[in-house]
Order: structure tokens, then C-alpha cells, then sequence
């Protein structure tokens, strides 16, 4: 019996022409018409599009959990999970459903770069502004929150006492002095920091000396920037040339002049590494502070004798930490003491005292510090520039805390008692892969976790026609060509 030569050719095109339509309709659930695409991950592990949490060592096993829920658990900070991203979409919405256990704040950041850097660092959970005392406000074009019976206007305020920032900024508080002759200070701080000067007689007048210490081989770059309030007004950049790679490079002086200064809060910004050291800050301006990073460096091949530090602060919480053993010592911090023990293990500090300005004392340098507020080497020329840092050591009641300033959305409470935080994230076309970091910071040191449920992600561009549809799928082959 002969087959039908139609049936053999049938029987041939069978395998691709059911190829063809399993590659149609992968196409068709990947790159939906309708423009949607939903990935869920339970965090066990299964997910192809959405990766466990890392690093190990700060977060458990994905799966079941010996207390009977299946997810991750956090207890160390920060931690990170890739994320695949389906094709060419305009935008994701990112679901977290989560609980919190002896942990009063939480950061949620993206990257679209594989490797995580350029993180963008979003409120994602905060036990102080949940409370019922407080409630959201948009005043304008402020977002924050109030204290109850405090005036919603005070978000417009430009007085930074009693107000708090997260992740936003402020207005500028238009200040100025009358003419005042130049003070110079010694100090020894190293890498980038962030100086601020109110303008005196409408002048603001700025000179740095600083130093490379020489401490590996290649040229420095140090970045002299200028900001009033948040608007750069100059920039200049400087390349060190190292001429010998075991001792002190000569000093040079940088001079930063404003004629015609006008009221307002002007910011010097020099951003360099750790290998330059700031020696010395001559200036005419009465006020003028310093953070809030405030890396003390040594003086070791400069000056005979340490430098101690002897500034004024009018920050709450501070961490502390060093990375050689020379720097070990005792820091005052207004009411508080602690010692620094061990190198590369952080000391923190938390006051409760009503001062608006304490001293912060340590006999000698080689320390660097993370504070909340801001730092000046003489009590009278403090000021406060901008309102103090909202963080995870915030106490908002014996701060005296009336708003603060931030774009947090509480989370949405789910019935059986997690919570539920969701992101939108604009994203690029070429995007293959997320990057998604918690910050719970202080987390281990309170033997606290961040218990992870599930993480879904919607993502979304813009309904279109066949054609559209075919140009989609150009644009993702474009993306595989190039990943290629």
C-alpha cells in the first residue's frame, strides 16, 4: 500500500510546523500583546526569573522554614537577589510580602546593572512613622510626614531644627553673615567629604590644603565641587601625579572664591580617595561644618604628634570604625563613652539628652564616622545646613521630632499580619537583568530577622498592534544579539 506523497510531506513538516507553534506560543506568553507579564517567586529557589537572596551568610536557605512558613529570613544587612527580565517593558511593579522582627526601619533599592552599582535606595518600612501620632502630607511639592497637631505647612519650612529627612531633600534655608576675617584650622580628614559654609559679607572665600599620602602606585583624581543648596554652580578636578611611592607628596592648596554670594547654604564637595588627606581649612565664612561622613585620618609622616578630635555635633546616633590597630581608643559623645576594641568592627552610639550640640571627643585620629547630623570644629561656627539624617537609630520622640521629610508609603497590612511593600521602577529597553537590595541596617546587632514570603513582579509596556508586537520581539532579538 503506497502512502500519499501529501501524507509524507505532512508527516516531514509535523516535527517544525509543532516547533514553530511552541516557539509562537513561548513568544506569545513571553512577550504578551496585552503588555503584561507576571513573575511570582515563593523565594524556594524554583522561580526561573526570580533568583534567592545573597549573600548566605545573612540570610537563610530558600524553601521551608523550621517555623513552619517557606520564603528567606534576613539577619544581616544588606542582601541582594537577580532578578531576569523578561524582554523589552517600560516598567516593573515590585511586590514584597514580609515581616519585621526587632528591625524599625527598611531600605528597598534597584540597580539595572548586573553587578548592582548605582543603586537607587527607596523607604520600604519605618515602625516610628507607621504610628498613629504621625500622618502623611503633601504640601506643594513635599512630601513627608507630621507629627499630629503640628501645622502641615511645616514640611515648607526652611528651619532644619526638629525636622528629619529620608531619602529627600529639603528647602534651603536662606542664611548670611556679616563680614568676618579668615580662622584657619588644622584638621586631618581623609578621602571625600562634604563642607558647608554660610556666606559672609556676600562673599564666600574657601581655601584647602591637602596631601597624598603616597599609599599605592598610579595617579589620584580629586573633585572640587560646588553646590548652592542642591544646584552645582563649578566644578573643578585635579590629578595627582605620584613622584614617589613611599612618602608624603608636597602639599598643594586649592583656593574657592564667590564674590556675589547670595543668602543661602553653599556646599564645597571634594570627592577623592581615602589616599588624600585634607590638612588644613582656612575660610572667611563665620559658620561652617563639616558631614555627615567625617573620616579622621592620622598624621603619621605630616605632623610629630597625633591630632585629636575635638569637634561639635549635633547628631544623635553615631558609628564608629577603624581599620588599624593604632586607631583603638575611647570616644566621648556628649553624655556617652565607648571604646573602640577591635578594627574593622563597628561602634555605635546613641544619645538621649536633650542638647541640640554636644562634644565629640577622641584623643586621637584614625577613625571614621557615620552621623546623622553635622560637625563643626569650633562651637561657634555650628549651624545646621540641612536637616538631620532619618534612620534606623531615630527615636522621634526624644528627638523632638515634629516632620520629616520623605517620600516612605507605609505598607499595606495583609489579614494574616505580613505586610506588603510594592515598587514602581522605570526600566531601560536593553534591561536583561534587576538588581534588587534590602537594607535593614543595624539588624544584626539587634538579633533581629526580615522574614521574606514572596516576591512578585508585574511588568508592563504600553497594549499595541501586531506590529508593535513584532517590533518588541526585533528589539529583544537585538538584546540577545548584543548579550551575545
Amino acid at each position: 500500500m503506497r502512502i500519499s506523497r501529501i501524507i509524507v510531506v505532512l508527516l516531514c513538516l509535523l516535527p517544525w510546523m509543532a516547533a514553530v507553534v511552541g516557539i509562537g506560543a513561548l513568544a506569545y506568553l513571553r512577550y504578551p500583546p496585552s503588555g503584561t507579564f507576571h513573575v511570582t517567586s515563593h523565594m524556594d529557589g524554583k522561580s526561573p526569573w526570580i533568583f534567592p537572596f545573597l549573600p548566605s551568610e545573612r540570610v537563610s536557605q530558600p524553601g521551608a522554614q523550621p517555623d513552619g512558613w517557606s520564603g528567606q529570613r534576613l539577619t544581616g544587612d544588606p542582601v541582594y537577589a537577580s532578578v531576569r527580565v523578561p524582554g523589552p517593558y517600560e516598567s516593573a511593579d515590585v511586590s514584597i510580602e514580609y515581616r519585621v522582627d526587632r528591625q524599625p526601619l527598611l531600605e528597598f533599592g534597584t540597580s539595572q546593572q548586573a553587578d548592582g552599582s548605582s543603586a537607587t535606595m527607596i523607604p520600604m518600612y519605618s515602625a516610628e512613622l507607621n504610628h498613629t501620632d504621625w500622618h502623611a502630607v503633601t504640601t506643594g511639592q513635599q512630601k513627608g510626614y507630621v507629627r499630629n497637631g503640628t501645622s502641615d505647612d511645616r514640611l515648607l519650612s526652611t528651619i532644619p531644627t526638629d525636622l528629619a529627612v529620608w531619602n529627600a531633600t529639603g528647602t534651603m534655608p536662606l542664611m548670611f553673615d556679616p563680614a568676618f576675617d579668615a580662622t584657619t584650622t588644622q584638621v586631618s580628614l581623609r578621602g571625600s567629604h562634604d563642607f558647608y559654609f554660610v556666606p559672609s559679607g556676600g562673599k564666600i572665600s574657601a581655601s584647602f590644603v591637602y596631601q597624598i599620602a603616597n599609599r599605592k602606585e598610579g595617579n589620584d583624581v580629586v573633585s572640587f565641587r560646588v553646590y548652592r543648596g542642591d544646584q552645582e554652580i563649578g566644578d573643578k578636578a585635579y590629578t595627582l601625579r605620584l613622584s614617589n611611592e613611599t612618602q608624603m607628596g608636597a602639599p598643594l592648596t586649592r583656593d574657592i572664591t564667590l564674590d556675589d554670594a547670595t543668602p543661602g547654604v553653599y556646599r564645597i564637595s571634594i570627592f577623592a580617595p581615602d589616599d588624600v588627606f585634607i590638612r588644613e581649612v582656612k575660610t572667611t565664612s563665620k559658620h561652617w561644618v563639616v558631614g555627615p561622613r567625617l573620616y579622621a585620618g592620622d598624621t603619621v609622616g605630616y605632623l610629630k604628634d597625633q591630632l585629636p578630635v575635638n569637634v561639635w555635633t549635633n547628631s544623635r546616633h553615631l558609628v564608629a570604625e577603624t581599620f588599624h590597630k593604632e586607631g583603638l581608643q575611647t570616644i566621648t559623645f556628649g553624655p556617652k563613652t565607648g571604646p573602640l576594641q577591635r578594627t574593622h568592627a563597628t561602634l555605635r552610639l546613641d544619645r538621649t539628652d536633650d542638647a541640640p550640640v554636644v562634644a565629640l571627643n577622641a584623643p586621637k585620629g584614625d577613625i571614621r564616622y557615620v552621623l546623622d547630623g553635622y560637625v563643626a570644629f569650633q562651637k561657634d561656627a555650628f549651624f545646621e545646613p540641612k536637616p538631620r539624617r532619618f534612620t534606623d537609630a531615630t527615636l522621634v520622640d526624644p528627638e523632638h521630632l515634629d516632620a520629616v521629610l520623605t517620600t516612605y508609603v507605609p505598607p499595606v497590612q495583609l489579614p494574616d499580619g505580613w505586610l506588603k511593600s510594592t515598587f514602581h521602577l522605570p526600566l531601560q529597553p536593553n534591561a536583561d537583568v534587576l538588581r534588587v537590595t534590602i537594607s535593614a541596617p543595624g539588624l544584626m546587632e539587634r538579633a533581629g530577622s526580615v522574614d521574606i514570603r514572596q516576591m512578585q513582579i508585574t511588568y508592563q509596556r504600553q497594549a499595541g498592534s501586531l506590529k508593535d508586537w513584532a517590533m518588541t520581539l526585533r528589539q529583544e532579538l537585538a538584546n540577545a544579539w548584543h548579550r551575545l
